[in-house]
């Protein structure tokens, strides 16, 4: 049964794949959400709020620039 325990654990330490890219007038409510989901699957434990806002915000980007360009590069 640990075992069990163990991966469902491990399936939610990312947040469900959205079907597609959210559109970005949405961007504040997806990574409010992604965020708490992070904070949920470390077990609400407290002390890292930027790093799972931070992450959310990097997971957004992610689905709305599938193609993995790094757009702080863009242009130079």
């Amino acid at each position: 049964m640990k075992h069990a325990h163990h991966t469902a654990k491990a399936a939610k330490s990312a947040p469900p794949p959205a079907a597609a890219a959210p559109p970005a007038e949405h961007k504040e409510e997806f990574v409010r959400e992604a965020a708490y989901f992070y904070y949920e699957a470390r077990g609400r434990t407290g002390g890292h709020e930027l790093e799972d806002w931070l992450k959310a915000e990097a997971e957004f980007e992610r689905l709305c620039h599938p193609g993995g360009q790094d757009l702080s590069a863009a242009g130079h």
